[in-house]
């Protein structure tokens, strides 16, 4: 089960803006913290569906504290009953990541209970890292690709090859065959959420846990379960 958040920054008191979780057999779903904006929400899973062609849901909450109730019973309903793993892109590397601690730190002043309590996680940050060759050269300068969009696009963007690698993944929707994100970068995001425009928003989380699901099933085949750093949250 992959999953990636969206805030309105990077600093404590920042907020969750969008929290995603993407499920085996191809479905997603999304919850937004809409604050003082207004969605139609069957436009946008309209809309969402159709970019990503997956069914996906979407929660609309009225605040943050209200997005991380919902995140807590999807855990709850969803986790362990049919799937095992979380798995995030740099959400608790030893550098100390970016999604978790935000998470716990949101938790604690929005007064919610920690929702992964005891869930099993994996970050696909150090195996791509440190497993694969994410190295390369341009004007005689090395440099290694190790976002999630730049790790995505060297390793399954635009590979005709993927469906034969993985051809279990018979009805999968892949996001290199039609990719959706509006964004380079989740500032965009940020931006575009103080403005309103929340749409952008949710297609740039469902691209990215699209992704990170995608790069996660590459890893589990290709990396020894041995080199994929697993601990319970």
């Amino acid at each position: 089960m992959a999953w990636d958040i969206e805030t309105t920054g990077f600093g404590w008191s920042a907020e969750i803006t969008v929290s995603g979780f993407w499920f085996p057999h191809g479905h997603a779903t999304l919850i937004i913290n809409v604050g003082p904006h207004s969605v139609d929400k069957q436009d946008f899973v309209d809309r969402l569906t159709g970019v990503s062609g997956v069914p996906v849901s979407l929660f609309v909450a009225s605040d943050e504290g209200e997005l991380l109730s919902e995140m807590k019973r999807v855990v709850f309903e969803r986790f362990d009953r049919e799937y095992n793993r979380l798995v995030a892109y740099n959400a608790d590397s030893w550098k100390g990541g970016f999604d978790l601690p935000f998470t716990r730190t949101r938790c604690i002043r929005q007064g919610v209970d920690w929702m992964f309590d005891g869930v099993l996680f994996a970050d696909l940050w150090e195996p791509v890292k440190k497993r694969l060759n994410t190295t390369y050269t341009a004007y005689g300068s090395s440099a290694n690709v190790n976002s999630l969009t730049g790790s995505y696009n060297l390793l399954l963007g635009q590979n005709n090859r993927l469906p034969m690698l993985l051809d279990d993944l018979e009805d999968h929707s892949w996001y290199y065959e039609s990719p959706y994100d509006p964004f380079e970068d989740s500032g965009s995001a940020a931006a575009h959420y103080r403005e309103g425009n929340l749409l952008p928003v949710l297609e740039h989380n469902l691209a990215d846990i699209h992704r990170t699901w995608e790069l996660a099933e590459l890893i589990r085949r290709f990396v020894s379960s041995k080199d994929i750093s697993e601990k319970k949250l």
